[in-house]
């Protein structure tokens, strides 16, 4: 995931999602492992989330700005909530 971070998007490191305009979207285990414990939840449902959230970007939702971030998280949220119910 670091390396197709790095190739497309030109930012070092791994990442959680990274979405393509063609509809592939790339999510990373082993990140989703590691902020699963954080946030204190499974990783099925810290990959739930990531999925969610490139179908989103798909969608056309964008997170760039405060007021797109805030739109796209509770879009994300409503829907996982649907999802986990």
């Amino acid at each position: 995931m670091a390396r197709v971070h790095r190739d497309f998007l030109d930012l070092r490191g791994p990442t959680d999602v990274i979405t393509f305009p063609y509809g592939e979207i790339l999510l990373c285990a082993p990140v989703a492992r590691e902020r699963a414990d954080e946030f204190g939840h499974s990783t099925t449902a810290e990959l739930l989330t990531y999925g969610i959230h490139g179908l989103l970007h798909l969608s056309g939702y964008d997170d760039l700005t405060p007021d797109g971030f805030k739109e796209m998280a509770a879009r994300q949220a409503e829907i996982a909530s649907c999802i986990q119910a």
